[in-house]
C-alpha cells in the first residue's frame, strides 16, 4: 500500500536553522534587565489577549511595542516550527525570478520559514513582497532575515505598509496569507460574503499559474474559515491542492459539534531555547496544530486518496480516525495491532463493496488493514 504524508519531521538542517535563531533574535532584538525578566509575564499577557480575551484586543494590536517582543520570543518561533513542518511536505518550487506576496506578514514569519525549511530556494533570485499595517514588526522581521540569510542573499524583500485586503501591484506566483484571516469578524451572518469578498480579492492577486497558501492556527474558529474559503475559491477556479483529496463539499466545515478539518502534531524538533522560554511562561507545548489549504487553479490530479485528518481514538476496544475522501467524511476501523496513520497522511483505499455508515458521525466506515504491526 503506497501513503503519502504531510508534515514530515524536521531535517537536521531546519532544526539547526530553529536552533540557531534564538541567538539571532537576541542579537537583532536583545533583551536587557527588568525587560527579560518581564518577558514571561509579557508572553502570559498576550496569550489571553489571543484566545480568551479576543473580542476585546485592537485589531492593530501587532503596532503596540509592549507586544512585539513576547511574539518574537514565544509566537514567531512556534509559527516558524510548524510552518517548517507544513512547507517541508507540499510542493514549493519557486521559479527564478518568481513573485511571492505574504498578506498579513507581521515579522516576516513565512519568509523565515520557507528559507529555514526549503534550502532549494535559498540561492534563486526570488522577490518577495510583503503587506502589513506594523512597520516595526516587518522591519523588525527584516532585520532577523537578514542575519538568517545573510546580506547577500538573493532574495529580494520589500515591505509595504497595507492591509492583506489592499491592491497587490504585481500578481504572485505564490501568494501566502498566513494567521491573518481570523483577524476578520466571521461571525454569525458575516462569514458567507467575507469569503466572498476575500476569494475575489485572492484569486486576483494570483497569476493564473500561481498557487496560494492560507494558513491558521487549528482552532474550531479557523476550521470554519478554512471551509468557508475552500468553497469560495472553487468558485472562482481555484482547487485544492492540499490536503483535500478531492473537490467535492468539505465534510469537516466546523459546524455544530462534530469533526473537523486540522491538523495536530508532535513538537519534536522544537529547540532547547524555546522550550526553556515556553517553561518560563508556564505555557510548554508538547504538540503544535494548525489548518491549511493550499490551491491552484489546476489543483491535485484526484485518484480517489483517503487522508487522515483526526488523531487515532479509541474505537470499540481497537482504534479509529476520522479522515477525507470523496466518498465524505471517513472513519478508519484499524484492525487489531495495525500502526494507525499520522494525521495528514493519504493512501489508496480498499473500499467494501457496500460499506457501513457510522451510527455517531454519519461517516463512511473504511476497514483499514495497514502495513505493518505497532
Amino acid at each position: 500500500m503506497s501513503i503519502d504524508g504531510l508534515f514530515p519531521n524536521l531535517t537536521d538542517d531546519n532544526a539547526d536553522q530553529l536552533e540557531r535563531f534564538g541567538g539571532l533574535l537576541k542579537s537583532v532584538w536583545p533583551l536587557k534587565g527588568k525587560h527579560r525578566d518581564q518577558l514571561k509575564y509579557d508572553i502570559r499577557d498576550m496569550s489571553r489577549s489571543l484566545t480568551n480575551e479576543r473580542s476585546t484586543r485592537r485589531k492593530e494590536y501587532m503596532t503596540d511595542d509592549k507586544f512585539l517582543s513576547p511574539y518574537l520570543y514565544y509566537f514567531l518561533p512556534w509559527n516558524l516550527l510548524r510552518m517548517s513542518r507544513l512547507f517541508s511536505g507540499l510542493e514549493l518550487d519557486i521559479p527564478e525570478d518568481g513573485h511571492v506576496a505574504d498578506l498579513g506578514t507581521g515579522p516576516l514569519t513565512t519568509v523565515l520559514a520557507l528559507w529555514m525549511s526549503r534550502p532549494h530556494l535559498r540561492e534563486r533570485r526570488l522577490n518577495f513582497t510583503c503587506l502589513d499595517i506594523a512597520p516595526k514588526t516587518m522591519q523588525a522581521g527584516l532585520k532577523l532575515f537578514r542575519a538568517l540569510a545573510g546580506e547577500d542573499s538573493p532574495w529580494r524583500i520589500k515591505t509595504v505598509k497595507a492591509a492583506f485586503t489592499d491592491h497587490l501591484r504585481e500578481r504572485a506566483d505564490l501568494l501566502l496569507v498566513a494567521n491573518a484571516l481570523n483577524e476578520l469578524d466571521w461571525s454569525g451572518r458575516t462569514a458567507r460574503p467575507q469569503a466572498e469578498k476575500l476569494a475575489t480579492h485572492l484569486a486576483g492577486c494570483a497569476k493564473d499559474t500561481g498557487r496560494i497558501l492560507i494558513i491558521e492556527t487549528g482552532v474550531r474558529l479557523t476550521g470554519r474559515i478554512i471551509a468557508e474559503m475552500r468553497a469560495q475559491m472553487l468558485v472562482k477556479g481555484f482547487k485544492p491542492i492540499a490536503p483535500c483529496p478531492h473537490t467535492g463539499e468539505c465534510p469537516m466545515p466546523a459546524l455544530g459539534q462534530g469533526p473537523w478539518c486540522h491538523f495536530n502534531f508532535l513538537s519534536k524538533g522544537a529547540p532547547e531555547w524555546l522550550e526553556s522560554v515556553s517553561k518560563e511562561a508556564s505555557l510548554e507545548k508538547d504538540n503544535v496544530t494548525l489548518n491549511f489549504l493550499y490551491l491552484s487553479q489546476n489543483g491535485a490530479q484526484e485518484w480517489g486518496a483517503v487522508r487522515a485528518v483526526s488523531e487515532p481514538f479509541k474505537l470499540h476496544g481497537d482504534k479509529g480516525q476520522y479522515a477525507c475522501s470523496d466518498r465524505g467524511l471517513t472513519l478508519l476501523q484499524y484492525a487489531q495491532g495495525v500502526r494507525p496513520l499520522f494525521p495528514g497522511q493519504s493512501f489508496a483505499p480498499d473500499w467494501p463493496q457496500n460499506p457501513k455508515t457510522d451510527l455517531k458521525s454519519k461517516a463512511v466506515i473504511l476497514p483499514y488493514k495497514g502495513e505493518g504491526k505497532k
